[in-house]
């Protein structure tokens, strides 16, 4: 199969119905065409799109392409200390951890970091990562330009490393690669370094944000407190009841013990007019004292429980120093349930701490892993071919419409 025009004398001669033939048409319509057809034949298109860019690419990846080096680190998020239960309202439950707890969702808070735009301008501040990755000695296309923006060093950064953390466990898998064995652990142990003092910072926050917390609580109760004690010695003032509960006793003792005598009185009443002595001086005096003890008993038990309309009953006065009471008690064991919780807070919070735990540690890499010059020689080879193979179809297609 040819691409070639091949046009010839014969082909502008009409048919026996006198049209022309298509050939004909084309070499008038197009000028060109008949060298355009002739240089692009199947031998040169697969030469020029196929053959030559392998070649070079050949030439890049054997000769040209720097080793890229990659350095692995895996570890886990770990948290020791002492869990407790708080008695607030707020209920608060911890783990109760004896070798540690492995907190997955700080594994990926991890990863995510390691990733993250802080990341990289911390390490270009610590090891210069910017001169690490545009040195000279690396080759023009793997190289980060010197004139890089901050956005194009951490897309860099991006394509050089790579984080997997494994859901069930925890375990962060981090590799990073560099263009020297001591530059992919360099990189490694900075970024790993950056990544457990920002672990750390954040466990230490969480400390301070509990003990705050409690400390809040513990402040908003004791005021609540003083409230209700300020309340409670302003009634007392007020009422000048120091407590209503045992002055209510007393005046029940003094009512029973003026009726234990006016029933004394009565009795004596009584026995006085049985002897013919209802005119006698005796029962006038005895029943005057009756009528007064009698107004002094009606009296103390209008103090007690009288009439709404009265306002000053101690029945009132001790309905009202029952609530500020009740509500004094309340506000103090509150207050001192939260200043036991702010004891607990800052015992765990000094006991507690969250950590990066490495237990395999980036080696030294001994041969380079990237670029894969062979199967990457080989991806781009068949690409080309399989563009060329398209086109080459398409190409057809359209000359098979054309004529």
């Amino acid at each position: 199969m040819s691409l070639d025009a091949n046009l010839s004398q014969t082909d502008l001669e009409l048919t026996a119905d006198g049209v022309s033939t298509p050939s004909a048409q084309l070499d008038d319509d197009y000028p060109f065409g008949h060298w355009y057809d002739r240089f692009l034949t199947k031998t040169n298109t697969f030469l020029i799109t196929v053959i030559i860019p392998s070649i070079f690419c050949a030439i890049y990846y054997a000769l040209i392409a720097s080793s890229q080096y990659v350095a692995e680190t895996r570890m886990i998020v770990r948290t020791i200390g002492v869990s407790e239960k708080f008695s607030s309202s707020e209920t608060r439950e911890g783990r109760s951890i004896i070798g540690g707890d492995s907190l997955t969702q700080d594994s990926y808070i991890v990863a995510n970091y390691l990733e993250s735009p802080d990341l990289v301008s911390l390490l270009d501040e610590r090891i210069h990562l910017r001169d690490l990755f545009s040195r000279d000695d690396i080759d023009f296309l793997s190289r980060l330009p010197r004139d890089a923006t901050f956005e194009d060093v951490h897309k860099y950064w991006q394509r050089h490393v790579d984080t997997y953390v494994d859901g069930p466990s925890g375990i962060i898998v981090f590799t990073a690669r560099a263009f020297s064995p001591e530059d992919a652990v360099l990189i490694q142990e900075a970024a790993l370094a950056a990544a457990d003092e920002m672990i750390s910072r954040i466990s230490l926050d969480a400390q301070q944000d509990l003990v705050k917390r409690a400390e809040f609580e513990v402040s908003a109760s004791l005021e609540q407190y003083h409230t209700a004690l300020s309340d409670l010695q302003a009634y007392q003032n007020k009422t000048g009841v120091l407590d209503p509960i045992s002055t209510a006793k007393l005046a029940t003792a003094v009512i029973s013990k003026l009726t234990e005598e006016k029933l004394s009185l009565e009795i004596d009443l009584a026995a006085t007019k049985a002897a013919n002595a209802a005119n006698s001086a005796r029962v006038r005096q005895i029943e005057r004292s009756v009528q007064a003890l009698d107004n002094e008993i009606k009296l103390r038990r209008n103090n007690l429980a009288g009439s709404e309309s009265e306002g000053d009953q101690l029945s009132a006065q001790l309905t009202e120093f029952s609530r500020l009471e009740t509500r004094r008690v309340v506000t103090e064991a509150i207050y001192e349930a939260n200043v036991r919780n702010l004891d607990t807070a800052k015992s765990t919070a000094l006991r507690r701490t969250t950590f990066l735990s490495i237990f395999s540690k980036a080696q030294l890499p001994e041969d380079s892993k990237y670029p894969e010059r062979t199967s990457s020689w080989i991806i781009f080879t068949l690409g080309l071919f399989t563009l060329w193979v398209t086109a080459t179809l398409i190409w057809l297609s359209i000359a098979d419409h054309r004529t």
